[in-house]
C-alpha cells in the first residue's frame, strides 16, 4: 500500500444535499423562525421546516425528528424535540 493510499483512506466527498429519512432524529442549528412557531433549518442545500421551533430556538442547536422529506427537492419537515446547545458565536 502506498503512502498516498494510506493518506486518503477513509476520505469521502461531502454532499451538499444530505438525504434524511422519516423518523430519523438529528441535531441541527435553527437559522430563523417565523411568527407561527416554526423554525427554518438549512443543511447545505437542504431546507427543513421545524414545527414547534419558535424564536427562542434561533441560533441554537436543537434535536428534531424528521416527519417528511422529499429527496428530489431536498426539502422536508421536522418536529422540534428539545434544545441541546448554544451556538459558538452567541453572547
Amino acid at each position: 500500500m502506498s503512502v498516498f493510499t494510506k493518506f486518503l483512506r477513509g476520505w469521502q466527498f461531502r454532499d451538499s444535499s444530505p438525504s434524511l429519512t422519516v423518523g430519523e432524529e438529528c441535531s441541527v442549528f435553527v437559522a430563523e423562525a417565523n411568527g407561527d412557531g416554526n423554525g427554518h433549518v438549512y443543511i447545505g442545500d437542504t431546507h427543513l421546516l421545524v414545527e414547534g421551533a419558535g424564536p427562542e430556538t434561533v441560533e441554537r442547536r436543537v434535536r428534531v425528528e424528521v416527519t417528511e422529506f422529499n429527496e428530489t427537492n431536498a426539502t422536508g419537515r421536522a418536529e422540534f424535540i428539545e434544545i441541546v446547545g448554544e451556538s459558538s458565536y452567541t453572547n
